[in-house]
This record gives C-alpha cells, structure tokens and sequence, in this order.
C-alpha cells in the first residue's frame, strides 16, 4: 500500500448525494444491529412498521452511518477498499431520522493524520445529512488505512476522542452476536470482502472475516437506548466511539457504562478473549433522559 496522497486527498470534491430508502431498510438495520434478537417487547417497535403516532415505527439513530456510508470516491483518492477499517464515529443528531423517504448526504475530507511509513493513515470525513431541508444528524467518520502512513504527518482538522473513567463502572450488560450478522450487515451497503472472505481475511491479518466497525457500533447505540434511553431516540443527542479491535462475529460484546456529565461513556470488550473492541464511547443524552 502506497502512503495516502495529501494533495489529491484534500482537494477531491466528493459529489453530494440523494439517498433513497424505504422503511424496508430501517427495520433491517434494526435487525442486523440485533434489535428484536432477544425477544423483547420494547425492541418491537424498531424491527415492526405498526402504525401511527406512539405505535409508529422507530429508527435506531445510528442509521445514520448506514445513510452517509459512500465508498464511491475510494479510487479517485488512490485508496484500495481491502485495506481500509473504520477507525471511529462520532454522530451528532438534531432529530430522529424518517422511517422512510430520502436524506441528501453532503460529504468532505476535513483531515489527514499520519501514523508513520509502513504503518497506517487516518482519512477523516464529515457528512450532513438533511431531512426536509434541515440538518438531521452529522457523522464524523475516521477511515484507517492499513499501510498508508509516511505522508509527511497531519493534514487539515483532526478529531478529539472523549475520555473514559478509570474507575468501576456503574452498569455493566452482555450481548451476544450471531455467526451470520455480517452477512446481513453488509446488505446494508457495505460490501468490503473483508467481511465475508476468509482468504482474504487471512492475508490482512484476521483470523476469520471480522464484522464490520459500523455494525459493532450499531449493537452498541442499541444497547444504550435500552438501557438509558427508555428505547427513543429522540433522547440520544450524539453517539461517538473508537474502534479498538476486532469483533469476530458470534462472540459477546461485554459493555461497561460510567454516568458522565451529559452523558453516558462506555467501553466494550470481545467477552471470550478480553479484547478490546469499542473505546472513548460517549454517549450524549437530552436533559430528561
């Protein structure tokens, strides 16, 4: 892998785009992030289009990844999708995104972070997406590309993680998930073979087909409407996490949560090696939450 091209990176200008879906997709997402997975009642509503009103139905607000996700300009920017993972997400929402309908997703790369020759790049993009003309969620997304690294050091605007307490966390929770969740996962839009190939797999380091980063943190913003946020999602305010490590699919996620100012911050862990998986998580709640 050659280091990430500065010039060319900041300069591509990334076409704005109208992204259809139908409440077909939602309630997919729903399911691949594992809502409605444990038979519970109040995960319903996101996996059952029912009506009207209270009983309508409700969309996991980390969907907004799925909606913003655009691989399209990868080649343009001399970056070769089999090397790429997610680094980190950090959404900002402003009102719960429509079951179905159209959101116009308008995309840049703000910064370029140098991790060293031989080592890895960081590409960080921001993308508005826009619901009925006003700003629905913000997704800033942190691309780390395997081997890229040795461009001269750090382009552009770069991204904070929040911190994590080092103290006894105040809940902990398990969830498990399921050997096929890539499958369904990358019926989504992410369609990176990284996924779903074992050979490939292999020669970039993994052990089996990993589940995908975007996913990972679906689990986890499904669980945090659970637990924190009497399952609305208009009382999750921004969702952030970095992605440590690997989550083979089939394992656990065990999660740990700290109440912080604003918020809730958590960590995750694949259960059965001990691994991290999910870091700096914040998760910001509407004052009545």
């Amino acid at each position: 892998m050659m280091p990430l091209d500065p010039t060319g990176l900041m300069a591509l200008s990334i076409p704005t785009r109208n992204v259809a879906y139908a409440d077909r997709d939602s309630l997919l997402y729903a399911l691949a992030a594992g809502m409605g997975a444990g038979g519970e009642a109040a995960d319903l509503p996101f996996v059952w289009e029912r009506g009207q009103g209270e009983q309508s139905q409700r969309v996991l607000p980390s969907m907004a990844t799925m909606l913003a996700f655009d691989d399209s300009w990868l080649e343009a920017g001399k970056i070769a999708l089999p090397q790429v993972v997610h680094g980190a997400l950090d959404l900002r929402f402003f009102h719960p995104l429509a079951p179905s309908g159209a959101a116009l997703a308008e995309t840049a790369i703000i910064g370029l972070d140098d991790k060293g020759a031989g080592r890895g790049g960081l590409v960080f993009t921001e993308t508005l997406l826009r619901q009925d003309g006003a700003v629905a969620a913000s997704v800033l997304s942190t691309m780390f590309v395997r081997g890229a690294g040795g461009f001269g050091g750090a382009v552009g605007q770069g991204v904070t993680a929040a911190g994590v307490p080092e103290t006894a966390p105040d809940a902990q929770s398990r969830v498990a998930t399921a050997l096929n969740q890539a499958l369904f996962f990358r019926l989504l839009g992410d369609r990176n073979p990284l996924h779903v190939d074992p050979r490939l797999a292999r020669e970039v380091g993994f052990e089996r087909p990993i589940l995908h980063g975007a996913c990972t943190f679906a689990i986890a913003c499904a669980e945090v409407l659970r637990r924190f946020c009497g399952h609305d999602p208009a009382r999750l305010t921004r969702f952030a996490a970095r992605f440590a490590g690997p989550l083979y699919p089939g394992e656990t996620l065990a999660f740990s949560f700290w109440r912080v100012a604003g918020g809730i911050a958590f960590r995750a862990a694949a259960a059965e090696r001990a691994a991290p998986v999910l870091d700096n998580g914040f998760a910001g709640l509407a004052a009545d939450a």
